[in-house]
Parts: structure tokens; C-alpha cells; sequence
């Protein structure tokens, strides 16, 4: 297959992948060629795969490919290649994050969410980077590997590195990632692609390893919003076997996106943004405010809204996260301290010197956080904010000297909404002047992921941002 054609078919949506397929007028064996096609090509440069099973994804293909042929299709992800996150456990692929991985081959269990995108009939190229911000083993050789395609000298965000960098670079149609402090929005915002942080509960966590327990969020990372609500629809739901499960009925989530925005009331959190004062990129909130004049034009209302709260909820996270970091990793510190790497022991470590009085503030914070956002939120249907202060940064940038500081600074604006819980969007709106992506967030009402890729889909489809390509 030439190049140039492997390329094309790598970036097909994966709607329009998925109608071609269903019409069979493309062959999931095809895709997924072109896919490994590239992955050989460009995974020497972008390193985002830790683990890829190409033989294992041409037999699901073909697979695949027999059942369309012969009636049994299951629905428009049926045939398509994703990869996900290391932090996700997979058939005979466990998180490399467990120090008995290599034991667990051939007994783990599938996470509930990588299962359910099995049942829906996608093809699974491998696992991708998970960088030393989801504090697993081994980070030495799991500690900023991954590269962004529009700049292989910058992180593509942490910690769904691998996710970020290979959707992004046409390696992958879609990935699921994990946040708890904004690790599938960082690397969507700095690699120009979509991310979902669903409401707490939505999306299981069976077989994620956990990074915080209050925190951690699974939601898909595609590039296109549609792309996004797919994934969703396939992974939302009740799992028994994770007890933060919620059991709620489950809607379609692209129907919602056949809606515009007309009436549609967001509110800014102005006073937040301008709390970072000269650390905030000025593409950022260029790029933000043309957004919101895009949306005003096709008839949303935008207006300021005052949360009090949100000041204080970089620094609540931190507390909550590093304490959570700590908790389930404190004997594999005290015995094998080795195997986190330089970054992940100063973050276990911090995490056990947090005084119990502190972490109990931190969850009153956290309920004074929520009742604000709800208050606020019935004032309008979402809010909209930058999704980080910044572009890429150079790789490895955040190590070492202020590294809480960094932080603070880089979960600004995802960080309190890890702490509601409740649904959040990250969108490309637009390139700063060295042609790096700029991200904007679309935040939501607890279980109103419908309004939020109402919104998104709306701008997206009108700005045209997602066509844009990286040059590798």
C-alpha cells in the first residue's frame, strides 16, 4: 500500500471510516494494514506505543471483516484500530504500571471499557505511552518517551502521552485515556485533537490502575467530537465489578450533536483565567475569546460567571492527588523505591507527608467546590475555558525545581473539574504563532454530556481547527 494512501486512510474520521466500512466499500484488513503501515513508519520518531500486537490486530481484522461480510455488523466501530493507554488492562497486555505485569499475562482480566470497545467490534493495535505522571513502575523507561507530532522536540501532555501523540499522528483512530487532574485534556489541547473527561462514574474504572481514587476519570480521545460520542456510547454504562460505577440510562450521545447552539447560555469564569496574570499564554486567550465570538455569531449568549471557589482548587487537588498517589504505592516505595523513577518518588513521597487534617480540608474544599459549580450551572448550560495557560512545552520541562509549582500552573483550568466530577471537553480553537494547537474547554452539568458535545460539536464543525494535520 503506497504511503501517501496508508496516510489518507489513517486520517478517515472514524464516522467515515466506520460508513465505508459498513457499506464495505472498505476493508477493516485494509485499515488496519494502513495503520501498522504507519505506525512502522513514524513510532520511531513519535515513541508512543509500548506494546504493539500487530499479528494479534490483522486476525481481529479479518475477523471483523468476515462478520460484515456476512450480515453480522455491529455498529460503527465495528473494524476500527484504536490503541489505549498503558494504564488500562488489556487481553494478554496488563498495564506495565503493575510491578507482577509479566505474571498477569495470561491471567488478567480486560478493563470493562477496553471490553466493551472489543464487543463493538474494534481492532486493538496495542497499548500506548503512559508517562511518569501516572506515577506507574518502571517510569525510567515509561517517563516522557513520547513526542508531539506537530513538534518532535515537545511533550504531547501528560500523562496520556502515547494517546495524545498517536491520534494526533494518524497511529491510532481513536484511544481511551485516564484523568485525574487533566490527562486526557492536556495532551488533546497540545496535540490538537478531542478529549472527554465523562462525569465521575460514567465510564468504568475496572481494570484502570488507579492513580487517585476520588479523581480518576476513563474517557475517549479521538479527533473529531463525533468520534468522541462514539466511543462514549460504547464504554457508558453500569459495571458491578467497580464500585464507583453509577447506574443511570445511558442516552445517544450523537443525537445531541444534530442540535446548533441557538440560546444555548455559557458562562466564563473570567475572574479565574485572570488569575494567572502574565503566565497565561496570549494565543491561549486569543484563541478562547475568538471561539466565543464564533459561538455568540451562531447565536450562544455568553456571559461571566463567579464561582469562589475555583481559586482555591489547583491547590486542593494537589493535596488530594499526591495523598491518593501515596496511598496504594506506600509499601512498593518503602521496599523497592527504585522503580518509580526521579519524578514519581517526589511525588509518592510528598504525597505521604500530607497531615491527615490537611486531606480532610481538602475534601470539605472539595464540597464547597461542587455546591458553587452547581449554583453557578444553573445559571447557564456550560461553561468555557481555556484548557491550559500554555502551547507544548519542551519535553521534560516540568521535572525537577517547581515541580508543584509547574502543577499549579498546568492543571489551572482541568484540575476543578476533576474535583465536581462532572464533565469536560477539550476542543482545538485554533494555532498560536509558532503553529502549535491551542485547546478550549467545554464544561458541563453532572451526567449533561449531551449539552457538552452539543457545544463542542457545533464549534468544531464550524471552525474547521480538527482538518488541520501535523507536518510528520
Amino acid at each position: 500500500m503506497a504511503s501517501s494512501l496508508a496516510k489518507d486512510l489513517c486520517y478517515l474520521t472514524i464516522r467515515e471510516a466506520g460508513s465505508l466500512i459498513q457499506r464495505q466499500e472498505l476493508s477493516p484488513v485494509e485499515l488496519t494494514t494502513a495503520h501498522l503501515q504507519r505506525i512502522e513508519e513514524l513510532d520511531g520518531r513519535l515513541r508512543s506505543f509500548v506494546a504493539l500486537q500487530a499479528d494479534e490486530a490483522m486476525a481481529e481484522a479479518r475477523v471483523a471483516e468476515a462478520e460484515i461480510l456476512r450480515g453480522a455488523y455491529r455498529g460503527p466501530l465495528h473494524g476500527i484500530p484504536v490503541a489505549h493507554k498503558d494504564q488500562f488492562d488489556a487481553r494478554r497486555l496488563p498495564s506495565q504500571g503493575r510491578p507482577d505485569a509479566a505474571q498477569l499475562r495470561d491471567v488478567i482480566e480486560e478493563a470493562t471499557a477496553i471490553r466493551k470497545l472489543r464487543d463493538a467490534g474494534t481492532i486493538l493495535l496495542g497499548k500506548l505511552e503512559m508517562d511518569g505522571w501516572a506515577v506507574g513502575i518502571d517510569a525510567a523507561s515509561q517517563r516522557d518517551q513520547a513526542r508531539n507530532p506537530w513538534d518532535l522536540s515537545r511533550s504531547p501532555g501528560a500523562s496520556s502521552s502515547g494517546s495524545g501523540a498517536a491520534v494526533a499522528g494518524g497511529l491510532s483512530m481513536g484511544s481511551m485515556g485516564e484523568d485525574s487532574g487533566g490527562s486526557i485534556r492536556y495532551p488533546a489541547s497540545v496535540c490538537g485533537i478531542v478529549g472527554l473527561k465523562p462525569t465521575y462514574g460514567l465510564v468504568s474504572r475496572f481494570g484502570l490502575l488507579p492513580l487517585s481514587w476520588a479523581l480518576d476519570h476513563g474517557g475517549p480521545m479521538t479527533r473529531t467530537v463525533e468520534d468522541a460520542a462514539l466511543m462514549l456510547q460504547s464504554t457508558a454504562g453500569y459495571d458491578p465489578k467497580d464500585p464507583t460505577s453509577i447506574d443511570v440510562n445511558i442516552p445517544d450521545y450523537t443525537a445531541a450533536l444534530r442540535q446548533d447552539v441557538k440560546g444555548i447560555k455559557i458562562g466564563v469564569p473570567r475572574d479565574h483565567i485572570a488569575r494567572l496574570g502574565s503566565r497565561m499564554d496570549p494565543d491561549t486567550l486569543a484563541g478562547m475569546e475568538r471561539a466565543l465570538s464564533d459561538l455568540e455569531g451562531m447565536g450562544a449568549r455568553v456571559e461571566e460567571v463567579v464561582i469562589p471557589s475555583l481559586e482555591y482548587a489547583p491547590v486542593v487537588f494537589i493535596a488530594m492527588w499526591y495523598a491518593d498517589t501515596y496511598a496504594p504505592r506506600k509499601a512498593l516505595i518503602q521496599t523497592q523505591p527504585e522503580i518509580f523513577g526521579e519524578m514519581g518518588r517526589s511525588i509518592i513521597y510528598q504525597g505521604g507527608l500530607i497531615p491527615v487534617s490537611d486531606y480532610i480540608l481538602s475534601q470539605q474544599a472539595r464540597t464547597r467546590l461542587r455546591r458553587e459549580y452547581a449554583e453557578a450551572m444553573r445559571k447557564v448550560d456550560v461553561m468555557v475555558s481555556p484548557t491550559l495557560p500554555f502551547t507544548a512545552r519542551p519535553a521534560g520541562s516540568l521535572e525537577g525545581e517547581g515541580l508543584v509549582s509547574g502543577i499549579y500552573d498546568l492543571t489551572h483550568f482541568m484540575c476543578p473539574f476533576n474535583l465536581t466530577g462532572t464533565p469536560a471537553i477539550s476542543v482545538p480553537c485554533g494555532f498560536s504563532s509558532e503553529g502549535l494547537p491551542l485547546g478550549m474547554q467545554v464544561l458541563g452539568k453532572a451526567l449533561d454530556e449531551p449539552t457538552v458535545l452539543r457545544v463542542a460539536h457545533t464549534y468544531e464543525q464550524h471552525s474547521g481547527w480538527h482538518q488541520r494535520r501535523p507536518p510528520i
